[in-house]
């Protein structure tokens, strides 16, 4: 079934994937990096980790991306 839609602000949902190839991070991260490089983006990369985190013993798909999501939090 994959990950529900997490919904922004403003209603955009966004779907999380655990399998997404390095290429294709690498080229959403340059695309939108104006966006994602802004005070207010980290914030919400800092909730949306934390939100895997206090979850991962609840569901398998956070649990799954515990690992990744740490390594990621070791390089801010």
């Amino acid at each position: 079934m994959g990950p529900r839609p997490v919904r922004l602000r403003r209603g955009h949902p966004v779907r999380v994937r655990a399998s997404a190839p390095p290429e294709a991070a690498a080229r959403i991260r340059t695309e939108l990096a104006p966006v994602l490089d802004r005070p207010e983006a980290r914030t919400g990369l800092l909730t949306v980790c934390a939100q895997v985190l206090q979850a991962q013993d609840r569901v398998d798909f956070y649990a799954e991306l515990a690992g990744p999501v740490r390594e990621h939090l070791a390089h801010l």
